[in-house]
């Protein structure tokens, strides 16, 4: 057969060539207008979050789940931002993220003072979130001179734990933990351990992360809420930080208590004071149960609420919340956005997924009353406790001020001053009332 072909051949196969080289093209550029005009709609949300490492991770999976819901959003989380004055100066210099956390709620003041932050009032109410649906306290965390300045995503809160061997070794019942703070303190002698050498081997109470529970269990107040006024004096603060000081001269005073504090490991890991028992007692965090069983499996321990006074049984189930706060900077570029992605956070999907990952409180009551969260792995049990402490009407939380990191930092160093008996806890508390009064004045 020939391979020639006629003219008229060649001719319609090279229109026929063209038609199709045509409506190739013509399909081209239709489908890259179409992807240029979905990218045009796409929207980039940045967000600052105070989580690293795994942490990091158990957030990076809310955001793909949010994104898979909301096809229009790329959020770009710019990593982990724990130092809140690099957040502030970014505040400062006009170039914020469009959403970010407080890993130091103190903050939230000063920022809201200087209008740093979105006001939320107005999309709160809009939005049909409603207070009610809340732990309670979880959003008074987020505001200042009663207007919202943020939004809570998970809340830590602090209970007992207690090392049952321990208990055991001291002559103790290990399923009868201390109903009462003087109860308690007999315990933190008995079960304080020392060597040949006469010094300490195990602390029989851990000296807390920080005192607020203890002054809250005394019914100490922070604030006058009818004045505004600062009140670190108050007596039941002076009476909480007067109890810690009489266990740790019992025990062997402040500064051999601190020097043995000193060489305790890092919190999340085997090496944990607690887990490895050279602490018998502590007041910490709703994340404990998880690492334990990840750190610490075979530890024989029980969680309860942190006893209260004798004479002040009114104040059992008390608690101090701390939580995890997200702020719209005055200057982003997607507030609408950005609040859109904090209304979502509230739904019951995205608490359980989150809280169930960071094993720390939801604070929407449909997400901290979920079974997903109650059922599962042997530690949720006493997981659980955190849960109900939250959910109770005794949660305490410090007050967000124009002076808060000011407020917090005298309380912490008139705190030494008690231990070491320089200063007597009224004394030193008056003190604080003056100087941060004087800076709250301005």
């Amino acid at each position: 057969m020939s391979n020639k072909r006629s003219f008229k051949e060649h001719s319609e196969l090279f229109t026929l060539g063209a038609i199709c080289i045509l409506l190739c093209l013509t399909a081209s550029l239709t489908g890259c207008g179409r992807a240029q005009a979905s990218r045009k709609d796409i929207i980039e949300l940045s967000i600052w979050s105070m989580w690293s490492g795994p942490e990091e991770q158990n957030f990076l999976r809310v955001l793909r789940r949010y994104e898979e819901l909301h096809p229009n959003i790329h959020i770009k989380n710019l990593g982990a931002v724990s130092d809140d004055t690099k957040t502030i100066r970014a505040l400062v210099a006009g170039v914020p993220p469009d959403l970010c956390t407080l890993s130091d709620a103190s903050y939230l003041g000063p920022l809201a003072r200087n209008q740093a932050v979105l006001s939320m009032d107005k999309m709160f109410q809009e939005s049909g979130l409603k207070s009610a649906d809340f732990v309670p306290s979880s959003l008074n965390l987020c505001r200042y001179k009663n207007k919202l300045y943020g939004l809570p995503f998970l809340i830590d809160d602090e209970a007992m734990l207690w090392n049952k061997q321990a208990f055991r070794e001291a002559g103790l019942d290990p399923d009868r933990p201390p109903k009462t703070l003087e109860e308690l303190a007999e315990y933190a002698v008995k079960l304080t351990k020392r060597d040949s050498e006469g010094k300490i081997t195990r602390l029989g109470l851990r000296p807390p992360p920080d005192y607020w529970v203890l002054m809250a269990l005394f019914g100490g107040r922070l604030i006058d809420p009818v004045t505004g006024k600062i009140t670190p004096d108050d007596p039941g603060n002076a009476a909480g930080l007067k109890w810690y000081k009489g266990v740790v001269d019992r025990v062997g005073g402040f500064s051999e208590v601190n020097a043995f504090a000193s060489g305790f490991g890092r919190d999340a890991s085997a090496s944990n004071p607690f887990y490895t028992g050279k602490v018998a007692i502590m007041f910490n965090g709703e994340w404990n149960p998880y690492w334990i069983s990840r750190y610490a499996p075979q530890l024989d321990y029980g969680v309860a609420p942190i006893p209260a006074p004798a004479a002040c049984p009114q104040n059992a189930g008390t608690t101090w919340l701390g939580g995890n706060v997200f702020c719209i900077p005055t200057e982003s570029r997607h507030p609408k956005e950005a609040w859109d992605f904090l209304v979502w956070a509230q739904t019951e999907e995205a608490q359980v997924m989150f809280a169930k990952d960071m094993n720390n409180v939801p604070n929407q009551l449909s997400a901290i009353r979920s079974p997903k969260l109650r059922t599962g792995p042997p530690f949720r049990a006493k997981y659980s406790i955190y849960l109900d402490l939250a959910d109770g009407p005794k949660a305490k939380f410090f007050p967000a001020l124009p002076a808060t990191n000011l407020y917090s930092s005298q309380m912490i160093t008139s705190v030494d001053k008690i231990m070491l008996g320089d200063l007597t806890a009224e004394n030193a508390l008056a003190g604080v009332r003056v100087r941060v009064q004087k800076e709250m004045d301005k």
